[in-house]
């Protein structure tokens, strides 16, 4: 019979982060071996998980324990949180985060659930992704390029009903550069995925611009190279310069 191991789940609306754990004991009765030392990795900006290594034979296994999101529900809208957890916990954490029985009041308290998954799961589905940490002069690169670009939508429009638009997607630049200075090379899931929707609300006088752009910013949600997301923030830059100057002064 497969032994299997208690977790439980909480997620808090308000601020949209999750909490998964489990107790060690069970764990380690679970495998037979004692829970010594604990294996902390960020995963990203958002995201803390929790294993232990088992050696198993030349082999050394990590088995999950516990893990902290942050921005679950904004991630998840993306596909920016399934690497994060094994699958039963996932889906225990989905159906809490979408739960369309929620009162209004239940954003202002924890939603929580428990669930046993089998001890295969916690290795066999699931395995701690290597962590993409960009190198230093590519950091400082991109925000280079995203605080720019802040800055040239928070000139404005041309015209007084586009400044409030532009506005608001200047502040959500310039919140992205302060998480891709705070995370030092670490992915940004969360500030990806609320750069993403203020992106996508644009209007279609401004995607030509605005779509370069969204297809950039995801490319700070993973460890793959940033220096093309540079290059289009800094290309999406001018653009908006030129179409600032051919249109004329504010008015």
């Amino acid at each position: 019979m497969t032994r299997t191991v208690e977790f439980s789940v909480s997620y808090r609306a308000l601020s949209d982060s999750a909490l998964i754990s489990c107790a060690d004991s069970e764990v380690a009765e679970a495998l037979g071996v004692p829970v010594d030392e604990v294996d902390q990795q960020q995963l990203d900006h958002d995201t803390t998980v929790e294993s232990v290594g088992v050696e198993r034979g030349d082999a050394l296994e990590h088995y999950f324990l516990a893990a902290q999101v942050l921005g679950v529900a904004l991630r998840s809208r993306l596909g920016l949180v399934d690497h994060v957890l094994p699958t039963r916990l996932h889906s225990t954490l989905m159906s809490l985060v979408h739960d369309s029985s929620a009162e209004p009041a239940d954003h202002f308290t924890p939603r929580r659930a428990t669930t046993w998954v089998p001890i295969d799961e916690l290795t066999k589905l699931w395995s701690v992704p290597a962590v993409g940490r960009r190198p230093g002069f590519e950091v400082k690169a991109v925000c280079a390029a995203v605080d720019d670009l802040s800055r040239a939508f928070g000139r404005g429009g041309s015209r007084p009903s586009s400044r409030q638009l532009h506005a608001g997607i200047s502040d959500s630049l310039r919140l992205l550069a302060d998480d891709l200075e705070e995370a030092d090379g670490l992915p940004v899931p969360m500030a990806v995925a609320r750069t993403a929707r203020v992106l996508s609300n644009a209007p279609d006088s401004l995607r030509n611009i605005t779509v370069p752009i969204g297809e950039a910013v995801f490319d700070l949600a993973t460890g793959e190279s940033w220096n093309d997301a540079a290059c289009i923030m800094r290309d999406a830059r001018q653009q908006l310069v030129r179409e600032s100057h051919d249109n004329g002064p504010s008015s």
